[in-house]
């Protein structure tokens, strides 16, 4: 009885309790919300200075947006009279930069590129955690830009070596014209090499280690472009339910239980032998341990984030250079006979064979330049409210980025809408442009490998992947368009530019001038 003549005591405490707490958690997250709400007004009244280019998101927006975006560009540079303009895209507004703001921005303190992948990635929600490795952790951009860097000479033969055997995995060896279609067998190729230096060889062959890394880029793009439909103040709570989100969360999962017992490991046997590894050839899970000095490390989630920022990108590279060469077969002996030469004059694949292979290098950057792979470059998040040179404000947690490129201005390349291979090889031949026009060196004028701090610090090693894979396979196959088709339609999507996925091509397996395999085994 005693306890049920209190119930309405105990009752009415603990309504006045619970209502003291809301009470306090709403003063409490007040200034939060007031800082939000100022910083919000400072943005918008700065930003709404600069015209908007497609104010309304209506459907025939979106579907300008998709499939005209450089249009769209175009005609903000023109309303702004060369100035900041604003464009609103699939998942947020940003400020648009004309080319000529480049040199200015691209080591500007108050721009930051891994606080936009961050905030465009949503970097703290658990299944996105591969984007939080590369964005949050010093010892990932130090392994990345030093060790990687330095190891880049040691990683040439054994990609070399490996190239004819996974070429035949991937291609066969038929001597008769077969049908393949090229995209997803190029990628299969490129992740196998990347693996064999990142990994080590078994993990080539590891089937799931191989669709894992493949696939969670794909799938983390699709949760973050599904995620970004939603309102900001529901996507905590929202990708907890959505299935795009489960998928890389599960991915996330499955790629500790790959990763982890080989760290383990590896840590092991460092510990063993006194601190240092015990193989000659290093891979990027000694890199880390390199760079950590002992630190805490999410190794798997490292491991992801470097084939997430590898092996698409070198694909999409790869692939429209390899549809530019098919397109234009009379190129292919000329660089055959460059590689015939280079390799006969050296003997055998290393850094200085690369190097001398100057056509190809020509013929990828240019198709580099004809497919730039974005339609906007030097994607940035302003950390901070900051004034440019003429004038222009640009406010704090400002979405920026350069656009349209100078990649197709023909004021900067002559003839900017035709392919010309021999473009940036004329252009080296003269005084002082030795080093100024090479497939890895950015400027102004050639960004899709970034520009200043941020540009791609593992765009060496792609280059020599890509050059090694491109000689390869020209050497060791004829390749072709089908019957009838001369030219290849490639994928627009928004600001993305990609290499068609779909496209076929006939190959048959032929003789090499020269024996590469020769050459390893008198090493």
């Amino acid at each position: 009885m005693a306890d049920t003549a209190n119930q309405p005591v105990v009752s009415q405490l603990g309504s006045d309790l619970a209502l003291k707490l809301s009470f306090a958690a709403a003063v409490a997250v007040l200034p939060f919300l007031a800082l939000r709400l100022y910083n919000w007004i400072i943005y918008a009244t700065t930003a709404s200075k600069y015209p908007l280019v497609n104010p309304k998101w209506d459907e025939p927006t979106k579907k300008k947006f998709t499939h005209s975006i450089r249009d769209l560009l175009t005609k903000g540079a023109t309303m702004s009279k060369g100035g900041p303009y604003r464009l609103n895209d699939m998942s947020t507004q940003r400020i648009m930069l004309p080319a000529k703001y480049i040199e200015e921005i691209k080591n500007h303190n108050g721009l930051d590129f891994h606080a936009y992948v961050a905030k465009e990635f949503f970097a703290s929600y658990p299944g996105f955690d591969a984007f939080s490795t590369s964005v949050n952790q010093t010892i990932f951009q130090d392994a990345v830009r030093t060790q990687l860097t330095q190891a880049l000479a040691l990683t040439i033969g054994p990609m070399a070596k490996e190239a004819p055997n996974t070429l035949t995995k991937v291609f066969g060896d038929s001597t008769e014209w077969k049908e393949v279609v090229f995209v997803p067998s190029a990628l299969r190729a490129i992740s196998r090499l990347i693996t064999l230096i990142f990994l080590g060889e078994s993990f080539m062959d590891n089937q799931e280690w191989q669709r894992i890394s493949i696939m969670y880029t794909v799938d983390a793009f699709i949760a973050a472009k599904k995620l970004n439909t939603f309102p900001a103040i529901l996507r905590p709570i929202v990708h907890w339910f959505l299935p795009e989100c489960s998928k890389i969360r599960d991915e996330i999962k499955l790629c500790r239980e790959i990763i982890t017992p080989e760290v383990e490991r590896r840590l092991a046997e460092i510990k063993k032998n006194g601190g240092k590894p015990r193989r000659k050839v290093l891979d990027s899970i000694d890199w880390f341990v390199a760079s950590a000095k002992g630190q805490p490390f999410d190794y798997p989630n490292a491991e992801l984030s470097l084939a997430m920022a590898s092996i698409h990108t070198t694909n999409n590279t790869f692939s429209f250079a390899f549809f530019d060469l098919l397109e234009n077969p009379q190129y292919v002996q000329p660089l055959r006979e460059e590689i015939i030469q280079v390799f006969k004059d050296v003997g055998k694949w290393d850094k200085s064979t690369l190097f001398k292979l100057r056509f190809m290098d020509s013929f990828l950057k240019e198709s580099m330049r004809y497919h730039p792979h974005s339609a906007f470059h030097l994607p940035r998040m302003a950390t901070k409210t900051f004034t440019l040179s003429d004038g222009s404000v640009i406010p704090k947690d400002a979405y920026v980025s350069v656009g349209p490129t100078l990649m197709h201005d023909s004021s900067v390349w002559p003839n900017a809408l035709t392919f010309d291979p021999y473009r940036f090889l004329k252009l080296r031949n003269a005084p002082g442009n030795e080093n100024k026009y090479q497939f890895v060196t950015t400027s102004c004028e050639s960004t899709v490998f970034g520009h200043g701090h941020h540009s791609c610090p593992g765009r060496f090693f792609a280059s020599n992947e890509i050059k090694l894979l491109l000689a390869h396979m020209v050497m060791y196959y004829d390749w072709k368009l089908p019957e009838g088709q001369d030219k290849v339609q490639h994928t627009t999507n928004g600001t993305s530019h990609s290499p068609n996925s779909r496209q076929a091509v006939l190959l048959r397996r032929r003789t090499p001038e020269v024996d590469f395999e020769a050459a390893h085994e008198e090493e």
